[in-house]
């Protein structure tokens, strides 16, 4: 018998497999039956960041895990994980306080700043005078080195899977994420990007990254140099995207593993 899977918040109301029990303000608002069906879950889905916490802590398997909705929200918590885990990133530097004068000693302009959460902009700085003016506005502030990438993809992973692949591509005057021709959850290894570096070994890299620390839901994006590649950052993943088949729903994909009996 296939388990019967139970969510909080309304977003796989579709889907037979889940029961969708609505967002309340506390857990007291569900009725007995609801909480005892929340404890006997194997796992409870979109627990939402309200309720994910206290999940957590008595032990509920959750999907996003708790430790991706964290991980999705705060960039200090991504730098402190990727210098932990040695995994390839750009270069990046926390300071504090007065520990900010001491930045253009260990950077040369120009350089990357930004806050300690995702929300935070990116501000590009060139010289003295935009890192004083950044400099007030975070602490701490979060300095990274300015590669020179010849591209730039965000892989999305759902329930640590690689189900979509964007390149980044610059148009109207920003930059944003396009469909991209490589399919590496289809084809491993088989699709190549500057520098020789196979995206399916990418992919894969980033998948066993994934499962080590519980990132379950996540958007990674990876920049490619002329010699290897870099993890940039950890986003939260797009309801949708383009493909070349037309749009994928997050959503929908999610219900088709659940139904498939791939969750």
């Amino acid at each position: 018998m296939r388990e019967k899977f139970v969510a909080i918040a309304p977003l796989l109301r579709s889907c037979p497999q889940v029961v969708t029990l609505g967002v309340r303000a506390s857990m007291n608002d569900y009725t007995p039956e609801q909480r005892r069906m929340l404890l006997s879950a194997g796992r409870i889905l979109f627990p939402t960041p309200r309720f994910v916490g206290i999940l957590h802590a008595a032990g509920k398997k959750t999907f996003p895990s708790a430790f991706a909705y964290s991980v999705q929200k705060s960039r200090l918590i991504q730098k402190v994980l990727l210098q932990f885990l040695g995994s390839p990133h750009p270069l990046t530097r926390i300071y504090y306080g007065r520990q900010k004068k001491s930045v253009i000693e260990d950077f040369a302009f120009p350089f990357y700043a930004m806050g300690p959460k995702m929300s935070d902009d990116v501000h590009l700085v060139s010289n003295c005078h935009d890192l004083e003016a950044v400099s007030e506005i975070y602490n701490p502030l979060l300095i990274q080195e300015a590669l020179d990438y010849q591209e730039c993809f965000r892989l999305i992973f759902v329930n640590y899977q690689c189900l979509g692949v964007l390149r980044k591509v610059w148009a109207g005057g920003r930059y944003r994420f396009e469909s991209s021709e490589i399919l590496c959850a289809i084809r491993p290894g088989r699709v190549t990007v500057p520098g020789s570096i196979r995206m399916g070994t990418i992919a894969m890299h980033l998948e066993k990254l994934l499962r080590s620390v519980q990132i379950s839901d996540v958007a990674a994006e990876i920049g490619i140099t002329r010699r290897d590649w870099r993890l940039i950052e950890f986003n939260r993943p797009p309801l949708s995207w383009p493909t070349s088949t037309g749009s994928a729903n997050r959503y929908d994909l999610i219900s088709r593993m659940i139904e498939s009996n791939r969750f």
